[in-house]
């Protein structure tokens, strides 16, 4: 793994399908996730520095998040917007031919 990135505790690595977010703080198996983009990696680091909670966000960068942060709290509120992520319905328009 070949270092590209570092701020604060976090580390990107650049692999051979992407990068790899690492909280050097955590215990490399619980505290990194995989991402394609060096800017989404970058992106994550951001909001788990500045504890922001993005309500926009996939599930799969939710869940990201949450394996790289070492703030429980915080962690609680990504974990719970995932939640409500799954259990959000989907609304799908559908065209009916009238006549």
């Amino acid at each position: 793994m070949n270092q590209v990135y570092s701020k604060h505790s976090y580390n990107i690595y650049k692999v051979s399908d992407g990068y790899i977010v690492h909280n050097t703080v955590k215990d490399f198996q619980k505290g990194h996730t995989h991402l394609n983009s060096f800017k989404s990696a970058k992106y994550l680091i951001d909001l788990a520095v500045h504890r922001s909670v993005p309500y926009h966000l996939d599930r799969y960068r939710l869940i990201s998040l949450s394996r790289i942060t070492d703030d429980e709290e915080y962690r609680a509120k990504i974990l719970e917007l995932v939640g409500n992520k799954k259990n959000k319905l989907n609304y799908v328009n559908s065209i009916r031919k009238c006549g």
